[in-house]
């Protein structure tokens, strides 16, 4: 049986330390309405736009990354899962598997289910995976906070630039938009599509296997 002891401002267990959010967390001083992104790993291939969201249920990939990390369909177990959008239509996924991700030090196996549609994420991570590795998420922090093995608690800051160049067809690529002069100094030198998933080059998978 696990204790849960809630004072308004700390998520403890009996089987970890209190979690807790302070303002020397807080990453952006403005007002805003990002959602926290991150680049972490599916098996050895670096991918952008990890979304970490506690409304959906279901960790979900959309079919584009399946086919840039090389995952047959065949690999997909069947689902009799139905996903459920804003506008209540539902959808059926092409079916889920269990992939092993990481981002920066967190490490963890995911139950991905597989749709066919064009998404500003890469990867959603949703309430199932946040809850299973006891994470706490800020999107107005623009943080997520979770104890590791070591029971030592962990702060990964979100992604402040994850769209590499403004898509009109991404809502949320508008929110990463900067004042004009901000914009000039900070723009990256070799924009990309943000519909791409982000791999590692030859070199640097060699590099991360070896490591």
């Amino acid at each position: 049986m696990r204790e849960e002891k809630d004072d308004g401002n700390c998520h403890q267990t009996s089987k970890f330390p209190c979690i807790t959010i302070t303002p020397d967390d807080m990453q952006r001083k403005e007002k805003h309405n990002r959602p926290l992104y991150y680049t972490g790993y599916i098996r050895s291939s670096e991918v952008s736009r990890i979304q970490v969201d506690p409304g959906p249920v279901l960790s979900i990939m959309p079919r584009r990354v399946m086919h840039h990390l090389e995952i047959s369909a065949h690999r997909l177990s069947v689902t009799q899962t139905t996903i459920y959008g804003f506008n209540a239509n539902g959808t059926r996924p092409m079916g889920k598997i269990k992939l092993k991700c990481q981002i920066r030090d967190l490490k963890s196996e995911v139950m991905c289910y597989v749709i066919d549609a064009n998404t500003s994420y890469n990867l959603l991570q949703g309430r199932s995976w946040i809850h299973r590795k006891f994470i706490v998420p800020s999107t107005i922090y623009q943080v997520m906070k979770y104890v590791n093995e070591e029971r030592g608690i962990r702060t990964l800051i979100a992604e402040k630039h994850p769209f590499k160049r403004v898509e009109n067809y991404f809502t949320d690529s508008f929110l990463y938009q900067d004042s004009p002069k901000t914009a000039k100094n900070s723009s990256p030198e070799n924009p990309d599509s943000g519909n791409e998933v982000e791999m590692l080059s030859q070199k640097q998978k060699k590099s991360v296997s070896q490591s």
